[in-house]
């Protein structure tokens, strides 16, 4: 077996099709199809099963997959160590969670680039357990994560606490409601991340249901943050976002609190302790500047439950995408920080 191999099946297991992985492997779907079928000839169990219209992971190939990954990061750190033993180059690798897009993550890195042209970022979706060990192994040198449990071997700066609210279709019985409780949605549709994609999401959603006891059994469970809004806009259920997702710019959506609300989830800037950079540092600084940006403006002013008027509006270059549709939803008011 060789590392091309491993590189090749996690490809396949990510894109769920050959043409696409072949694609970003830049390579051609027959030899792709012919490496995957000899390392399961050589591991000697299936790891997909296939016909001409879907792949799937098999449950081997899933437990293949967690391992293929960690042996990846573990070359890949060795060989970026080596690297930066003769200076390496002006590069920032960074890793973030599913939700991502709709954070305060793509403001941060755009500011961060305008600031810094020559540094040049590489960016990895991972799970936060993935994220933890490739920044750990020093694949990653930084990691924008939901707060993780305190870990010595990483220094955590916190960024900003992002609420839940419950995002419903905009035909759905409750959209009309300003606010909704959790025994409201009882018994309704729901649609969620899977938790091996999203762990400390899962973990806290999960939490939150069974705190206000109102258990929620998943009905469509997806692979995306996308692909949740996708269902949800499509009317196949409701699920609980966090607050950035007012992003998602589909009139087919509505998003409302609930009461009591379910625990904020922290956005936080992880590294591997004692690791002193000057480009991490610059990152970090930049993070805290939009940070306070939007915290700003959620809030309004750092006030929770304050209205939200046109004086308290920054600019669209700071302000999270569909904030303003936020206010219109929600009755004027801004949706309280934690």
């Amino acid at each position: 077996m060789e590392l091309r191999h491993l590189r090749y099946f996690v490809a396949v297991a990510e894109e769920l099709h050959f043409s696409h992985a072949a694609e970003r492997l830049h390579i051609s779907p027959p030899p792709l199809s012919q490496q995957i079928k000899q390392l399961e000839e050589e591991v000697q169990v299936r790891l997909f099963d296939r016909n001409k219209r879907w792949v799937r992971l098999t449950s081997a190939g899933r437990l293949f997959l967690d391992q293929a990954r960690r042996v990846l990061i573990e070359v890949d750190g060795a060989v970026l160590a080596a690297r930066r033993t003769i200076g390496g180059c002006d590069r920032l690798a960074v890793a973030s969670t599913p939700w991502a897009g709709y954070m305060a993550v793509p403001h941060i890195l755009r500011r961060f680039s305008e600031q810094h042209r020559n540094v040049r970022i590489e960016i990895q979706t991972l799970n936060s357990v993935q994220q933890l060990l490739a920044v750990k192994a020093g694949v990653i040198d930084v990691a924008f994560i939901w707060r993780p449990s305190a870990d010595e071997a990483l220094q955590i700066d916190g960024l900003l606490a992002y609420p839940l609210v419950a995002a419903l279709p905009v035909e759905h019985r409750l959209a009309s409601r300003a606010n909704l409780s959790p025994r409201d949605l009882s018994g309704e549709s729901y649609v969620t991340l899977a938790a091996a994609v999203a762990p400390v999401y899962s973990q806290a959603v999960a939490g939150y249901w069974e705190k206000v006891g109102a258990p929620m059994k998943e009905q469509h469970t997806a692979d995306q943050p996308y692909t949740v809004l996708e269902l949800v806009a499509a009317g196949a259920g409701f699920a609980l976002v966090p607050l950035s997702a007012y992003g998602y710019t589909d009139h087919r959506i509505v998003y409302r609190r609930l009461d009591p609300a379910p625990p904020p989830l922290e956005l936080t800037l992880a590294r591997a302790r004692g690791v002193e950079s000057p480009t991490i540092n610059a990152l970090l600084e930049v993070a805290l500047q939009i940070a306070t940006q939007q915290r700003s403006f959620f809030t309004g002013e750092g006030r929770g439950d304050s209205h939200l008027s046109s004086a308290h509006r920054p600019s669209t270059k700071s302000s999270p995408p569909g904030a303003n549709r936020l206010a219109r939803d929600g009755g004027g008011k801004s949706t309280q920080a934690a």
